[in-house]
C-alpha cells in the first residue's frame, strides 16, 4: 500500500506517467486515491479516472450495421429463425433422453416427442436457490434425484423460464455450462458476501460499478439504478471471468458462442421475462405487455396496456442500436443485451418499494427519507430498465408504442403473475406440459398461495372475453382455493382434460428438510444454508422418494399431451395417477382461518391422509437443522419482517427492515460515488 503522506502528490500524477505503470498497480493507486479524495472533499471519480479510466466492458460497442438483417417482424410469424434452428438441433438431442424414459415407467410412447418446459419464479435469492433445486429433481447427475427415480427428465426439457430471482438462477445456469445446481452453490456464487453491501474492499466495488455504468452513459445511452444492480448481480453469479475485476461482459446472445453444452443443444432454450410500464404509468395495471429475451430475440407477443394486438421481435445480439420503421438510423451497436442486465431488467426491485411506499403506514425517519430518493427516481423513470425502442416509427402493423423512446420494463412480478408461463403458452411454441416452480412469499410467512398462477389464469379469461386474445392457460383455483384444497403444499396437475392447453404440474416450496421460506430481500447466505435449502427444495419435486407411485404419475403427466390421451382412452395406471394428482375442480374460497405456515420435516397432510407416504421425510444423510428454525420462530420472523408489507409482486416487500435496508444501501452505496 502507498504511503498515506504521498497520495496527495500522486492525485497530480500526469496520465503518461500513470501509464507506464502494470494494470494492476494503476488500479491500486486509483483506489488509493479515491479514498483519499474522500476524505479531502474532491471528486473521486476524476482522480482515479485519470489513472485506470474505468471500466467499459460493459458497456455496448459500434459495429458495421449487418445487410441482411431483419430488424423488426411480426409475432404472427411465429418463431423467428434462430429459435427454429435451436429447436431442431434439441429435438434430435433430446429423443434419445425422452425414450428412455418412457422405457423407465413403461409408458406408451408418444408418436412425437413432447415439448416440455420448466418455469422459475421469482423471489430473489430464495427463488433462485429453490428454483434450480427443483429443477435438479429432474437431473440424472444429482444421485438422490436418480435414486428418486424422477432425474432424467431434465434432459428432456426444451425451454426453461425464469423470473426476477428465477431469472438469476436461468442466466447463472446457462452462463457456467449448465452444471449440477449444487456445484453453483460450492464453487460458483458469491453468496455469503451481501450483493449490495460488501464487507470489505467497498471503495472497489462501488468504483468499478460506477465506472461500468459511466462508459455506457457516455455513449448516450439510457441508464439508472437497474445497470448498478444488473453489474452487483453478475459479480456474484456469473463466471469469474465476466466480473467487475475482470470483464464484466457476457450478453445473452453470446450464449451460442460461450456455451459449449447450449451451443450443441445439449441444454434448453433459456427465456427470461420482464413486463412493460409504459410511459406514465406508476401503477403496474395486470395487464401489461410480457416481454422476453432469448438468445435470438427480444419482443413480445401481444403488446398495448390497454387493448391487445399482435406485438413483435428484433435481434437482441443488436439491441440498443438506434432504429426507425424497421430500419437502422446510422451506427449499429452490440452489448446493450448484457446477460447481467437482461437479469437484472428481470428482477428492478425500486418500483415495488415504491408502491409498498405509497401504501405505507410507516413514518419513521428512515421511510420518510427513502420515500423522497425513491420518488425522485420515479419521476426520472431510474426505478425501471429503459431499452431503445428498436420497434420506433414501425407502422406494419398496429403498434402502440411506435412513438416510444424507450420499452420501458420492470420486473414482471408486478403484475402478479410471479411464475413465467405466460411465454410457454403462446401457440407457436406448442409446449405440452410445464412444470411451475413456485418460491414465491405469498403469505406472511413467505410461503407461496398459488396467487400467481390464478392471475394468470384470470388475465386469460379477461383477455378471451374482451379482446379475444387466447392465451393458453388452463383453469386453477382462486387463492384461498388453492390453501383451502392444500395445493400450496404439494404437486397439483392443471388442465388435466383439457386438451387445448398445455398441462401444468404446480412445483410449491415447502420445508421437506430445511425451513426454505427465507427473506426475498436476504441478500447474503453461507454455502451450508444455501446447500441446505436447495436440498430440501429438491424434495419438493421428489417427494423426498417416499411416494412410490409419483415417479409413474409425473411421467404420465409429462407425455400425457404428446399422446393425446384423456380421461377417455388412458391408461389404466395414468388414469389412477390423474385421479391422485390432477386438480379436483373444487375451489374453497372462504377465508382460512390461519396462516399457512408448515413445519419442517413432516410431510403434507395430502400424502398421509391417503396413505401415499409413511410421513417418513428426512433423506438419508440430510440436514433438517443447518438454517432452520422452530416454527414457532419462523413464523415470528416473518411476521416481524412483513409488519408493515404489501405483497403484490407475490413477494413480499417490509419497508420497515429489509427493503428498506437494500434500497439505502444500493442508494447510499453507489451514489456516494456520484
Amino acid at each position: 500500500m502507498l504511503a498515506l503522506a504521498l497520495v496527495p502528490l500522486l492525485a497530480a500524477l500526469p496520465l503518461a506517467l500513470a501509464a507506464a505503470l502494470s494494470p494492476a498497480d494503476r488500479r491500486a493507486l486509483a483506489l488509493e486515491l479515491v479514498a483519499h479524495a474522500r476524505r479531502t472533499g474532491q471528486d473521486p471519480r476524476a482522480l482515479a479516472a485519470r489513472l485506470i479510466g474505468g471500466g467499459s466492458d460493459y458497456a455496448p460497442y459500434a459495429v458495421d450495421c449487418p445487410s441482411d438483417l431483419t430488424w423488426v417482424r411480426s409475432a404472427v410469424q411465429g418463431l423467428g429463425s434462430g429459435e427454429q434452428a435451436f429447436l431442431e438441433q434439441r429435438r434430435s438431442v433430446i429423443s434419445g433422453a425422452l425414450q428412455t424414459q418412457y422405457a423407465a415407467f413403461n409408458i406408451t410412447a408418444p408418436p412425437r416427442d413432447p415439448v416440455l418446459a420448466v418455469a422459475l419464479s421469482g423471489g430473489g435469492y430464495r427463488a433462485m436457490i429453490n428454483g434450480l433445486g427443483m429443477a435438479m429433481g429432474l437431473m440424472n447427475a444429482s444421485s438422490e434425484s436418480a435414486a428418486a427415480l424422477t432425474g432424467g427428465w431434465f434432459d428432456g426439457m426444451t425451454y426453461m423460464a425464469g423470473l426476477s430471482g428465477g431469472s438469476w438462477a436461468t442466466g447463472s445456469f446457462f452462463a457456467n455450462g449448465g452444471p449440477l445446481p449444487t456445484e453453483l452453490v460450492e464453487n460458483v456464487w458469491e453468496l455469503d458476501e451481501n450483493l449490495v453491501v460488501p464487507s470489505d474492499d467497498t471503495i472497489s466495488f462501488y468504483y468499478d460499478l460506477v465506472s461500468e455504468v459511466d462508459a455506457k452513459s457516455d455513449l448516450n445511452f439510457p441508464t439508472q439504478i437497474t445497470d448498478y444492480w444488473a453489474l452487483a448481480l453478475g459479480n456474484h453469479l456469473l463466471p469469474t471471468q465476466y466480473r467487475l475485476d475482470t470483464s464484466p461482459n457476457f450478453t445473452i446472445a453470446q450464449l451460442p458462442d460461450l456455451v459449449p453444452a447450449y451451443a450443441n443443444a445439449s441444454l434448453p432454450m433459456p427465456i427470461i421475462i420482464a413486463a412493460e410500464r409504459e410511459a406514465g404509468e406508476i401503477i403496474i395495471a395486470e395487464n401489461s405487455s410480457v416481454w422476453e429475451f432469448t438468445p435470438y430475440e427480444f419482443g413480445s407477443w401481444a403488446w398495448g396496456s390497454q387493448t391487445k394486438v399482435p406485438g413483435a421481435f428484433t435481434s437482441v445480439e443488436f439491441l440498443g442500436t438506434a432504429v426507425n420503421n424497421g430500419q437502422p438510423n446510422g451506427t449499429c451497436y452490440k452489448g446493450f443485451d448484457q446477460l447481467s442486465f437482461v437479469m437484472g431488467t428481470s428482477s428492478t426491485l425500486f418500483n415495488s418499494a415504491l408502491i409498498s411506499l405509497v401504501e405505507s403506514d410507516d413514518d419513521s425517519i428512515i421511510t420518510d427519507a427513502l420515500e423522497a430518493i425513491l420518488t425522485e427516481i420515479g419521476e426520472d423513470e431510474n426505478d425501471v430498465s429503459r431499452i431503445p425502442n428498436t420497434f420506433y416509427g414501425w407502422t406494419n402493423q398496429t403498434n402502440p408504442i411506435s412513438t416510444f423512446e424507450y420499452v420501458t420494463l420492470i420486473d414482471a412480478g408486478e403484475t402478479n403473475q410471479n411464475i413465467p408461463i405466460e411465454p410457454l403458452l403462446v401457440p407457436a411454441r406448442a409446449v405440452d406440459a410445464i412444470l411451475a416452480f413456485d418460491n414465491t412469499a405469498d403469505n406472511d410467512y413467505s410461503w407461496p398461495n398459488g396467487s400467481s398462477l390464478y392471475t394468470t389464469y384470470s388475465r386469460a379469461q379477461l383477455l378471451a372475453e374482451n379482446q379475444n386474445v387466447s392465451i393458453r392457460m388452463p383453469a386453477v383455483p382462486s387463492e384461498n382455493g388453492f390453501v383451502n384444497g392444500g395445493y400450496n403444499s404439494r404437486p397439483t396437475f392443471f388442465g388435466c382434460n383439457d386438451t387445448t392447453t398445455p398441462l401444468i404440474v404446480y412445483v410449491p416450496n415447502y420445508p421437506w428438510s430445511a425451513y426454505t421460506n427465507t427473506s426475498t430481500y436476504m441478500l447474503e447466505y453461507d454455502n451450508a444454508t444455501a446447500l441446505a435449502n436447495m436440498e430440501s427444495a429438491m424434495r419438493a419435486l421428489t417427494l423426498n422418494g417416499t411416494v412410490a407411485t409419483w415417479p409413474t404419475c409425473l411421467a404420465c403427466a409429462l407425455t400425457d399431451r404428446a399422446n393425446g390421451f384423456t380421461a377417455a382412452n388412458r391408461t389404466a395406471t395414468c388414469q389412477s395417477c390423474f385421479d391422485t394428482w390432477c386438480w379436483a375442480g373444487d375451489d374453497n374460497t372462504t377465508t382460512p382461518s390461519t396462516i399457512y405456515a408448515p413445519t419442517v420435516g413432516t410431510a403434507p397432510s395430502f400424502l398421509t391422509q391417503r396413505n401415499l407416504t409413511s410421513g417418513a421425510t428426512t433423506a438419508a444423510g440430510a440436514s433438517t437443522t443447518t438454517a432452520t428454525v422452530t416454527a414457532s420462530a419462523s413464523a415470528a420472523a416473518s411476521s416481524s419482517a412483513t409488519a408493515n408489507s404489501t405483497s403484490g409482486a407475490g413477494r413480499t416487500v417490509g419497508l420497515g427492515g429489509a427493503a428498506a435496508a437494500i434500497a439505502a444501501g444500493v442508494l447510499t452505496g453507489v451514489m456516494a460515488l456520484l
